[in-house]
């Protein structure tokens, strides 16, 4: 129903999630801005739109804030919302909001003025020593009942006000989850962890008693997991009843130390995903922000159980040229966009080292030197191809890579294998990245950067293969444009550190 009244949505079959945008499948080539840049409809206009022009975006992920949003009770300014969305339609750009409601980074920041004023009410967590947290309680009922109150508010303004549907996605908080303890030890928190168990919470483990007794050492996790979740799907269905726009939540990674409160304990991380497709059905997919070097290795954990990948924060750093082609090649992932896009290409210094070490985030995450001239160039070839990426996306016939401290990686397709080895690159120059897509037998696209691949004859072939041709070009709307055919001293496949793309034709002599 949602697609034939044009409202963007997630389309499922066979196992494989499209987003629809006017019926039509869509692949998210974005950024996010800064969290304070939509908060000045003429800072957007001379700070941020005019910088990410030249990105090849289609898409801007913007902060909506609660305390905007509503900055008395029940009275609601929406002049910020439409004025985004008016933006956007001038840039002919598509919108994802991040609702900013009761969390943000796990503490309660973007609320109202007059929610944080009224701490009886709208009561905050505290840690085992009695001491109160920025960060309201998700088993504050009346917090949670006053954002689902204006998360709803918001997404029926979307429906009636948003006609052209820019407004693609909308993400419920944002990194949400508990820091600084493994629980919340309020009053309401203790009464609750000290009680049985849900009935529902029963049921879906398999394990009766109080937390506890129920889960032992992993009782507090699972305890804040459980209240998160049932406070963002109230949050949420209230919101998706209005509109039923594609939901989605973010999780900030756990990491190193590896204990619950030093990232956001009860947020979607990965190992607790089965929990909160459970209890937060309204939410349409879990998705991680990486900031971590290992981009594969969470992309892997974050498609399993049919979860659709969207990475709405990536490194603003050179990396995301690379990773970007492993994102949609490998992975099948719906929408791919840095941090800070504003920011790219400026030869700027990384936050402060006190706000990294509280984030967990490495300095060189944030390395925004040229990042948003390599993401441009790879955004470009991969914009022009989206509806062969889409056409082809998880299936054996795509596959991307990236380099993760590897030497290299080899792809397996039908009839025959890739080598592919990841070149050198300095401080200034992306790491290795591409893929390859097989458009018929013996016929491949090449796209990627900062390495070279050799054809080898697929396992137990006892034939070998060569490349019979190599040209370079680009797709404009699914369709090749071909540049120079390589020969000679250029007879090779090897990618500099500026993406670009080939097609490949092999020719194979069987053995005899």
């Amino acid at each position: 129903m949602n697609e034939e009244a044009g409202i963007p949505a997630l389309s499922f079959h066979n196992g494989k999630a499209t987003l629809l945008s006017a019926g039509k499948p869509f692949l998210i080539f974005g950024g996010e801005c800064h969290n304070s840049s939509s908060s000045d409809l003429d800072y957007m206009r001379d700070e941020v739109w005019p910088r990410i022009r030249r990105l090849n975006l289609n898409t801007l992920f913007v902060p909506v804030t609660w305390e905007q949003l509503e900055p008395e009770p029940d009275r609601f300014d929406f002049a910020l919302v439409e004025g985004l969305i008016r933006q956007a339609e001038d840039e002919r750009m598509k919108l994802v909001l991040l609702w900013f409601g009761l969390w943000k980074n796990g503490i309660s920041t973007y609320v109202p003025a007059w929610v944080k004023a009224d701490t009886r009410t709208y009561f905050r967590m505290q840690d085992r020593h009695g001491r109160v947290l920025p960060a309201i309680s998700p088993l504050c009922g009346a917090g949670v009942g006053r954002d689902a109150a204006a998360f709803a508010r918001l997404m029926a303004h979307l429906r009636d006000y948003d006609s052209r549907r820019t407004v693609l996605l909308v993400q419920v908080e944002n990194e949400m989850g508990l820091l600084g303890d493994c629980r919340d030890f309020s009053e309401a928190g203790e009464t609750a962890y000290a009680a049985a168990i849900p009935q529902e919470m029963a049921a879906f483990s398999g394990v009766a008693g109080s937390w506890h007794e129920a889960f032992g050492v992993e009782a507090p996790e699972l305890f804040m997991t459980y209240a998160y979740a049932q406070a963002t799907e109230r949050i949420a269905s209230s919101g998706k009843r209005e509109y039923p726009l594609p939901l989605y939540v973010n999780a900030w990674l756990e990491q190193f130390p590896w204990t619950p409160g030093s990232y956001p304990v009860g947020g979607p991380i990965a190992r607790h995903m089965a929990l909160w497709q459970e209890f937060a059905p309204s939410i349409s997919l879990l998705a991680p922000d990486i900031y971590l070097p290992d981009f594969e290795a969470v992309c892997r954990e974050y498609t399993k159980r049919g979860n659709p990948l969207l990475i709405p924060e990536a490194r603003p750093s050179m990396d995301s040229a690379s990773n970007v082609f492993s994102a949609f090649g490998r992975f099948g992932a719906l929408g791919f966009s840095p941090f800070a896009i504003e920011k790219l290409n400026e030869e700027s210094p990384p936050p402060d080292d006190a706000v990294l070490g509280q984030l967990n985030i490495m300095a060189e995450a944030f390395r925004h030197y040229r990042a948003g001239e390599y993401l441009a160039e790879s955004y470009a070839l991969l914009g022009g191809m989206a509806g062969l990426l889409e056409e082809y996306r998880l299936t054996p016939h795509l596959q991307g890579f990236t380099n993760s401290n590897m030497p290299g990686t080899l792809l397996h397709f039908a009839d025959c294998d890739f080598r592919i080895d990841y070149l050198p690159h300095g401080k200034h120059s992306p790491k290795g990245g591409g893929l390859v897509l097989e458009l018929e037998p013996d016929l491949f696209v090449f796209c990627g950067l900062n390495f070279r691949a050799q054809a080898l004859p697929g396992f137990d072939d006892p034939g070998t293969v060569e490349i019979l041709s190599i040209t370079e070009g680009v797709y404009q709307n699914d369709v090749f444009v071909p540049g120079r055919r390589l020969n000679g001293d250029e007879f090779q496949l090897r990618f500099g550190e500026h993406p670009s793309l080939c097609q490949v034709r092999l020719l194979r002599h069987p053995r005899g």
